[in-house]
């Protein structure tokens, strides 16, 4: 598994565990560089569906995305 796959059935998973267990995890590259290798609008995507504040899904998203040590830096 590449680890866009890894990042993508990552989040896939904490986005199940918020109560979105088919949502379709869109990754893309930021065009700003400052801003990451890796960027997704899962938060944005799913707040209306859970009817929580985009913020707040990202949070939770955050809280609950379970990846391999040193595969990516959390911000």
């Amino acid at each position: 598994m590449t680890a866009l796959e890894t990042i993508r059935t990552a989040l896939a998973q904490a986005a199940s565990r918020l109560g979105a267990p088919d949502v379709e995890v869109a990754l893309e590259r930021p065009r700003d560089p400052t801003h990451g290798d890796v960027a997704t609008n899962l938060a944005l995507t799913l707040a209306k569906k859970l009817g929580q504040k985009p913020r707040a899904v990202a949070e939770k998203l955050l809280a609950g995305l379970e990846l391999p040590a040193g595969l990516v830096r959390k911000t």
